[in-house]
């Protein structure tokens, strides 16, 4: 059921962007009472007053597959079997299904977004709608 949440939250969001933020690898807008960092490979975003969040992080991987490297950040963060859908995305969970994860890409690049506390917060689908690769 939390998949299908944050699956929607990505993909299904209607929109009322904020404001435009740009960083290494791709742009978001984001809304009022939030913030966004980066951090090297890692933007972090998050609800001022409350507990959602995301993470978004953007590398390279190295000499190991999408498939290893969800397996590997599930394994190391005492989540769940990650789940291939049919673009190739890996779903897992962790910290109790409080948190769920999406990686994405290939050989040469990967994107990794990690929602927490998004259940009820219609506002990371419109973040999320809104990110924009460069």
């Amino acid at each position: 059921m939390r998949r299908a949440v944050f699956l929607a939250l990505i993909f299904f969001a209607s929109c009322a962007y904020a404001d435009l933020q740009d960083f290494e690898n791709f742009s978001l807008d984001v809304p009022d009472g939030w913030t966004a960092v980066e951090n090297g490979a890692v933007v972090s975003v998050s609800e001022e007053e409350g507990t959602a969040s995301l993470t978004i992080t953007t590398d390279r991987p190295g000499d190991m597959s999408i498939e290893e490297l969800a397996e590997a950040f599930s394994r190391s963060w005492g989540g769940t079997l990650p789940e291939k859908d049919s673009d190739d995305n890996y779903f897992f969970s962790f910290d109790d299904g409080r948190s769920q994860a999406v990686i994405t890409g290939d050989e040469d690049f990967y994107m990794l977004i990690v929602g927490t506390d998004i259940d009820d917060n219609g506002q990371v689908g419109e973040i999320l709608d809104s990110l924009e690769m460069k």
